[in-house]
Formats: C-alpha cells, structure tokens, sequence
C-alpha cells in the first residue's frame, strides 16, 4: 500500500491505496468533510474537481503527521 495525494485547486488530503484509482475513490469523500466550511457559508453543495493524484512525498507525509499532532494537542487543552 502507497500514501497517495488527492487534491484539488486549493484542498488536498493524504490516503492509503493500492493504486491512482482507489486513491481518488478514498479522496472523495475525505475532499468532501473538507469542504464543510464552504458549503456552510455558501448554503449549498460545491463540486469537489479533483486534480491530482500521485504519489506523496515524504516530506508531505511527515508535514501531514506533524499537522496531525498539533490539531491533536490543540484539541486537548
């Protein structure tokens, strides 16, 4: 299994799969919790236009990891 990114113009999410094809299938939906604040404010659905799935780098993966651990500790206080 591959750590894949999955990403729009201007949101991108990091998802385990085997390939590009289950990596934009598992992207959709985590693209689309993203873009709750956005359809809150604007009141209605907005497309998800996925354009890009590849390979993640480590560094993306590690910023992703270290991004993870913040919101987690922020969240305990």
């Amino acid at each position: 299994m591959k750590t894949f990114l999955v990403a729009t113009l201007a949101r991108y999410v990091l998802v385990d799969a085997e390939n590009e094809t289950q990596a934009r299938e598992l992207g959709q939906p985590a693209l689309h919790e993203l873009y709750a604040d956005l359809r809150e404010r604007l009141g209605r659905e907005v497309p998800i236009n996925i354009l890009t799935v590849r390979e993640a780098t480590t560094e993306e993966i590690e910023l992703m990891k270290w991004h993870n651990e913040m919101v987690a500790k922020h969240q305990q206080q």
